[in-house]
């Protein structure tokens, strides 16, 4: 019986321990001087072409794209926008938070 629960836990745990979107990693977030958007306004867009959205909207100074979502920012606006599909977690739209308030 032990070895059928500890077969059955691990199944369960890979596939979220495999999924690069599913870090629940403690982090701290960048230090305000190391910011080139300290303190942004951030809109959330839900696209079915995510990463294509950003690519081509305009105007931005800049845009990180992944396969599950995207975000692309205004400098002289300190404006971001983070793009995602449907379906989205927490850490994506983190790890896109944390790439507009750094702006690379």
């Amino acid at each position: 019986m032990k070895i059928g629960f500890c077969v059955l836990a691990m199944c369960w745990a890979w596939p979220a321990a495999a999924d690069p979107l599913l870090d629940f990693s403690v982090f701290s977030p960048p230090d305000y001087a190391q910011r080139r958007l300290p303190e942004p306004t951030v809109s959330w867009l839900v696209h079915p072409q995510a990463s294509e959205r950003c690519q081509s909207a305009e105007p931005k100074d800049g845009f990180v794209r992944r396969e599950e979502g995207c975000v692309y920012w205004q400098l002289s606006t300190s404006q971001c926008t983070i793009v995602t599909t449907g379906q989205t977690t927490h850490s994506l739209l983190g790890h896109l938070f944390i790439h507009c308030l750094q702006g690379k």
